[in-house]
């Protein structure tokens, strides 16, 4: 498993609807608005290139961002099919839906049934923050959680400002 480094986190593909990103042995796929059928053939892309740098495994990190509604049905059917495909590749994976009330706690009730209908081989948990997810993380690998989620925070940082950019030229 991966020791810390300071290393930034890579950005693979910024949309408008998510960022893709690794870090180390750590696909990241944040989801901003839409969960779409691109997105998440963005993310099995990225999360195939992790896995041939990582044979070892990798770790999964999905972060829904406030706000984003819950996922059409295909959609949720192909998030079930790539997480069940993870078996023997993602050591765990978490799920971040940042906000708060009834709209959060149905996204992570639909997220938690997508665990539960791919019957998951390895450690799977949903999470109100980034930081809390990056500790559990932690808690069973060489991962440093401060490190992770400032990666994380670093790379959404970068996105931001670069389709920013994009868009005042």
């Amino acid at each position: 498993m991966a020791v810390g480094s300071t290393r930034p986190a890579m950005i693979h593909d910024v949309a408008k609807d998510h960022l893709m990103v690794t870090w180390k042995n750590v696909v990241v796929a944040i989801y901003k608005h839409e969960t779409t059928v691109a997105g998440v053939a963005s993310v099995k892309r990225v999360y195939n290139t992790c896995v041939a740098a990582h044979p070892g495994g990798v770790f999964l990190i999905t972060i829904v961002e406030q706000g984003a509604p819950m996922p059409p049905s295909e959609v949720r059917d192909l998030l079930a099919n790539f997480l069940e495909g993870g078996t023997g590749k993602t050591l765990m994976s978490a799920v971040v839906h940042e906000g708060s009330g009834f709209r959060a706690a149905a996204v992570r009730s639909v997220v938690t049934g997508l665990a539960m209908l791919a019957r998951l081989s390895y450690p799977h948990q949903v999470f109100g923050s980034v930081e809390v997810a990056a500790r559990w993380f932690a808690s069973a690998s060489g991962l440093n959680a401060d490190e992770l989620a400032e990666a994380i925070a670093e790379a959404r940082s970068r996105a931001t400002q670069s389709s920013t950019t994009a868009r005042a030229g």
